[in-house]
């Protein structure tokens, strides 16, 4: 049973759920690293209102001390050292008395000279006015604040800040926004480039497979990737018809072939009655002209004898011929049995030897440590051996060698016939299973056809590997008899 775990891998996702949560996981991340941002962009702006506020009610407070003293060198020194504790916001204080002239500030330049305030704006908040002036892109605010202690006012406080680092707070927080909303969707965008890589290339493979299929090759198979995704799906479904137009172009091959076999066996069924009937007559006229007019002379008789001997031999291989057509057009009536290898082997061995005797060729029989059985039609395999017999006697005109091995490996047996004739020309190999094919004069080229659809029969498979003046090799596979695997 799969687990919760399992069922939430990325990789077995579909694609419109990858994408989703890819978008998904982009605002996430977007909304986080806005809202971190913000948060500390609200703490950095309090914390500098904090400190201004605090830099202002000081001054305010010192400025108030000040005032009520008399050695004015230290009412100097205490805003100078004010000002300089307080490195942000807070520029200049000035102590002015009630007719604006400045009699202490943290610039001495400007003690005893009269403060002249001018601004772009000017604001009254209750006692407090407020001018606020713009140099380069940066605004200063000089704020004057009365100095009333009971009914009396005793001057004035001047203070001249900057504001600045509230704006550079806010610049500095929008620049990081932008950089994190850059680095989210370049996140975002190499995503989707991989998720695009990772789809288009398989849908690429898939056209040119595609296209391979169209040219006539039914051999091409995609590897899947097991992630599950709908690519996965795609591929198996595409291998899937590869796999069947394959089968279903075998079978019309096999059906072809039978519908050949078909209308042969027809014509073979009337050539043999056509053929048959002349052929029984003639072989009967001629043993009657033999016992009838046989002359008495011995040279003359022995003469007459072999003429009539090679009449009768013509005859036979006449007769042997039409078999062999009719035999190949009809359908086959097999009878499974245990069929031993070793038998079948000697007995066509023995068969042939003569013949290969006469053609000076070499029979090698190459026995396994245990004997082999097949399961098949005795009759049928043993005509299966004799054609390839037959064939690899007739390569080899001026004599050589025959070798016969056979061998089992998981529940199929393998008979090899090699042997070293004139081999087949490399033209001619993919056409030697056809019916009527044939380079010999001798012959109506339906030996291998036949051979070949014995051993399809028996649900085996034949192949011959050959190269002209090379000899050849032709291999049958049968299931083994049970117990010989």
């Amino acid at each position: 049973m799969a687990s919760p775990l399992s069922k939430l891998n990325p990789s077995r996702l579909s694609l419109k759920a990858k994408f989703l949560a890819m978008m998904v996981s982009l605002c996430f991340l977007s909304a986080v690293s806005l809202f971190v941002l913000y948060n500390r962009a609200e703490r950095d702006l309090l914390e500098e209102v904090r400190q201004h506020t605090e830099e202002i009610s000081t001054a305010i407070q010192v400025s108030i001390e000040q005032m009520s003293k008399s050695d004015k060198m230290e009412t100097i020194r205490d805003l100078k050292d004010l000002t300089r504790r307080r490195k942000k916001g807070l520029k200049e204080i000035s102590v002015v008395n009630n007719f604006r002239e400045v009699i202490a500030s943290s610039n001495p330049r400007l003690i005893g000279r009269k403060l002249h305030l001018k601004g772009e704006s000017v604001k009254n908040i209750g006692n407090v006015t407020e001018y606020t002036t713009t140099t380069d892109g940066r605004k200063k605010y000089d704020i004057l604040l009365p100095v009333i202690v009971g009914k009396e006012r005793l001057g004035y406080i001047h203070l001249e800040t900057e504001f600045d680092d509230f704006a550079d707070i806010a610049r500095k927080n929008h620049r990081n926004r932008l950089l994190a909303t850059f680095a989210i969707f370049t996140i975002g965008i190499l995503a989707a480039f991989y998720l695009a890589d990772r789809y288009t290339s398989p849908i690429q493979d898939i056209a040119e497979a595609a296209h391979k299929v169209a040219s006539g090759d039914l051999s091409v198979r995609l590897p899947r990737a097991g992630a599950g995704d709908e690519i996965d799906r795609l591929t198996e479904n595409f291998n899937d018809m590869v796999k069947k137009l394959d089968e279903n172009r075998a079978l019309a091959v096999r059906l072809k072939e039978a519908e050949h076999l078909s209308k042969i066996g027809t014509l073979a069924s009337g050539i043999a009655h056509e053929v048959r009937n002349p052929l029984n007559f003639i072989n009967l006229s001629i043993d009657h002209i033999a016992s009838v007019h046989a002359p008495d002379d011995p040279v003359k008789r022995a003469a007459f004898s072999s003429g009539i001997s090679s009449i009768k031999s013509e005859v036979k291989r006449l007769d042997e011929m039409v078999s062999t057509f009719l035999n190949f057009g009809k359908p086959m009536k097999l009878s499974f049995n245990d069929v031993p290898l070793d038998a079948l082997i000697n007995e066509t061995v023995s068969f042939l030897s003569e013949s290969c005797a006469e053609q000076k060729i070499s029979v090698e029989i190459k026995r396994p440590e245990t004997p082999l059985s097949v399961t098949g039609d005795y009759k049928h395999i043993k005509t299966c051996l004799m054609n390839i017999f037959l064939n690899a006697m007739q390569s080899m005109p001026e004599g050589g060698k025959i070798s016969v091995e056979s061998r089992a490996n998981n529940g199929v047996v393998a008979v090899m016939v090699d042997d070293t004739g004139e081999g087949i020309a490399p033209e001619n190999l993919p056409r030697i299973f056809e019916p009527y094919f044939t380079t010999k004069e001798v012959g109506i080229g339906l030996g291998l056809a036949l051979t070949k659809r014995i051993v399809e029969e028996h649900g085996g498979a034949i192949v011959v590997r050959s190269g002209f003046a090379c000899g050849t090799s032709v291999t049958i596979s049968l299931p083994a008899a049970r117990g010989h695997a």
